[in-house]
């Protein structure tokens, strides 16, 4: 589905997407993976109407019924239901048994989707699900809410990808095509150290702008996915986490060192949002930036760099 096109538009909705207003809204920037939430307004009864997914995309529904026809049958989805659609694949969408309904929506770029799937899984082919429809999963909803808390935060771009990636992989389990791949594809040597060396230091000198996965990836010539089993193996957090530590760190150091104002200091190191920067620092620090630095943490830092030096 490109950027304009919902998971499923039809009837009035559809000619809806020709005005302004738009059913999307909490839209991260275009990545590896672009995760938004779509508000259907169709009404009851409401006719079908034929569409395609532009892109290989995975949609939960937060609330709502509507059915899907992929093929001869029609399927009923409802809360916590996933409809998951292969890039290109046509569809049709009815709504007889209810009105609207709200998804939150994982689309992917370019063929990330299907690579992933072919890391999982060999003779993938072009269509990686081998249905559309699965029932609501527990650690699907997990993602969710995680993603959800993610846009509502305004936060990084890396994190979102990273909850797009380990929700495809769990779905790619559930309804993936081919054949497994054996578990041993992310290579345990003195190359992959080197190589996730190479990612920290780049977080490291990026750590204030905006990092994608697939950046990262790129460097270690990894797919995403294993690049993420990767960097965790060799570090113990994933890279989004490593990121986050990042800025925390800078972050005491300009609390420690300066009289900056927090909201200053939260943008200085890489965070968009203050409320995210000061829920980051308190899940790290176990206190608030401005309890930080009014508590003797912060003057004890500075007394023990004195002494040492």
């Amino acid at each position: 589905m490109d950027r304009e096109s919902p998971p499923h538009a039809h009837g009035a909705d559809a000619d809806a997407l020709l005005v302004p207003a738009r059913p999307w809204r909490a839209a991260t920037a275009e990545g590896l993976v672009r995760v938004r939430e779509y508000n259907c307004t169709a009404c009851l009864g409401d006719p079908p109407k034929d569409e395609a997914f532009e892109r290989a995309s995975i949609a939960v529904v937060q609330s709502g019924v509507f059915g899907i026809r992929t093929g001869r049958s029609i399927q009923v989805l409802s809360t916590g239901f996933l409809l998951l659609g292969n890039a290109g694949q046509r569809y049709e969408a009815s709504h007889d048994h209810g009105v609207g309904d709200r998804c939150l929506v994982f689309d992917f770029q370019g063929r990330a989707l299907e690579d992933l799937a072919e890391s999982l899984r060999s003779g993938v082919g072009p269509r990686p699900f081998a249905s559309n429809v699965l029932p609501p999963q527990p650690r699907v909803d997990a993602l969710r809410r995680l993603a959800v808390e993610n846009l509502s935060a305004g936060g990084c771009s890396m994190g979102l990808e990273e909850l797009g990636v380990s929700l495809a992989s769990h779905v790619l389990a559930l309804t993936g095509t081919g054949s497994a791949r054996s578990s041993s594809g992310v290579p345990d040597n003195r190359r992959a150290r080197d190589q996730v060396v190479a990612a920290i230091t780049h977080i490291e000198q990026s750590a204030e702008g905006e990092l994608r996965l697939s950046e990262l990836a790129a460097l270690t010539r990894l797919s995403p996915f294993h690049f993420l089993r990767l960097f965790k193996r060799e570090t113990g957090v994933t890279p989004y986490r490593f990121l986050i530590q990042t800025r925390i760190r800078r972050a005491i150091d300009l609390l420690r060192d300066t009289s900056r104002p927090v909201t200053e200091i939260a943008f200085a190191v890489g965070f968009t949002d203050l409320s995210n920067f000061i829920n980051a620092f308190r899940r790290e620090i176990g206190v608030s930036p401005g309890r930080y630095r009014q508590s003797g943490l912060s003057r004890a830092r500075k007394t023990d760099r004195t002494i040492t030096s």
